[in-house]
């Protein structure tokens, strides 16, 4: 990834194409993306399914992304010919640029649902200091090279062009290495602490759900043990995604990298190695796209582009809302009865139930800050796409966390 441009593999026509055909691609793709992104968003019968956090820090992304294929062009197409200094600079510099944030982005993906999904923080609240953070961190690791006349050509290629080894490996790791395996590392470290909170949530429920009383019924057992962990688990773990490619391209590219820099000179396993190293490098834009093209979101905003316009669409979507708990083969008590035990009004003896299983919930779990917002929404699961909202319900989108992650 970041000995990308090392003259060892800077010799044939055949390498040339082989790193345009896998950009090619990459950029056609992002671009459809980002078209779809904007169509979507610009249409107010889908822009309600993109208010998400996760959802705009992937745009934020696949911009970034989308930059950083299009300023690799030129970087290839420069070392074909005379370079300028200027442009060779230029396209180093928003290279790194573009790779960073993409990077830093993605962790602050991992790191938001850690956040709200364990320790109860507002993604919606946070959203503006993970663009900001990520910035700022860009600002610092790519000006300061720049100013210090650290980028530019060098042995006829486009990257850090210090000629003393051992000062240009502390530029290399200091202002780009460390922070990409840092955040890489940390990917990982948010993705399990978020599969293990998950398998506890769930044992808890199993342990709840053995010592549950039998008058309780389904619906009202379902209102009680449904955690935002478990209630949106096939979007958390689509969402995960995202970081966990970037963890496998950082990782894979930063030992690479580290390799090649110690170990210079023009050997069969280096020309082999930093061919590699190109291949996953230019990949990530197309790897990215793919990605973000299938993001649910996305997808739930494309259906609803594709179902016709209804007239009267309040009075509908309640009727399709009732019609979807009435079907649904989990209830077994009117959803008047789960009405009265959300609002906190007397229920009799299923009341009571509820007031138990409450209780054995709080013995078996530390409390949650992210649970309130449980039974802000009736909701009707869909197991591919999430849940989507039943409007009867008054609901508070800033608060829902559905929108946070």
């Amino acid at each position: 990834m970041f000995g990308r441009l090392e003259p060892l593999v800077n010799a044939s026509t055949l390498h040339r194409g082989l790193i345009l055909g896998i950009l090619i691609p990459g950029i056609v793709l992002s671009a459809m993306v980002l078209i779809a992104f904007a169509y979507t968003a610009w249409q107010c019968r889908s822009r309600p399914h993109l208010h998400r956090v996760s959802f705009r820090l992937l745009i934020y992304a696949t911009v970034s992304n989308f930059i950083l294929s299009v300023t690799l062009i030129p970087t290839e197409t420069l070392m074909t010919g005379p370079i300028s200094a200027a442009a060779c600079t230029f396209a180093v510099f928003a290279s790194n640029t573009s790779l960073l944030f993409s990077a830093g982005i993605y962790f602050c993906m991992a790191l938001n649902l850690q956040l709200v999904l364990v320790h109860g923080v507002n993604g919606l609240k946070m959203e503006k200091y993970y663009v900001i953070g990520s910035s700022l961190l860009v600002a610092v690791c790519n000006i300061v090279p720049l100013a210090a006349g650290q980028l530019g050509p060098y042995n006829g290629t486009c990257w850090y062009n210090n000629p003393d080894p051992a000062t240009y490996m502390r530029w290399v790791v200091g202002t780009l290495t460390f922070w990409i395996f840092l955040m890489a590392s940390s990917e990982l470290v948010c993705f399990f602490i978020l599969i293990s909170y998950m398998i506890r949530r769930q044992m808890s429920v199993k342990r709840m759900r053995a010592g549950i009383s039998a008058e309780m019924s389904t619906l009202q057992y379902a209102a009680y043990s449904a955690a935002p962990i478990l209630q949106f688990r096939g979007i958390i773990l689509r969402i995960t995604l995202y970081p966990l490619l970037s963890c496998a391209l950082n990782f894979s590219s930063s030992i690479l990298a580290l390799y090649l820099a110690n170990h210079l000179g023009n050997t069969e396993l280096n020309f082999q190695l930093g061919v590699l190293d190109l291949c996953i490098f230019n990949a990530r834009p197309f790897l990215y796209a793919v990605l973000a093209a299938t993001d649910p979101s996305l997808i739930r905003a494309v259906s609803a582009l594709r179902q016709p316009p209804i007239a009267g669409r309040r009075g509908t979507r309640h009727g399709a809302g009732s019609q979807l708990r009435s079907q649904s083969p989990r209830s077994s008590t009117p959803f008047s009865g789960t009405l009265t035990l959300v609002d906190g009004s007397k229920a009799g003896s299923e009341s009571e139930s509820a007031s138990r299983a409450r209780q054995s919930v709080d013995a078996l779990e530390r409390p949650q800050q992210a649970d309130p917002g449980i039974h802000n929404t009736h909701t009707h699961r869909d197991s591919e796409q999430g849940t989507v909202p039943d409007s009867s319900v008054p609901q508070n989108r800033e608060d829902s966390i559905e929108f946070q992650i």
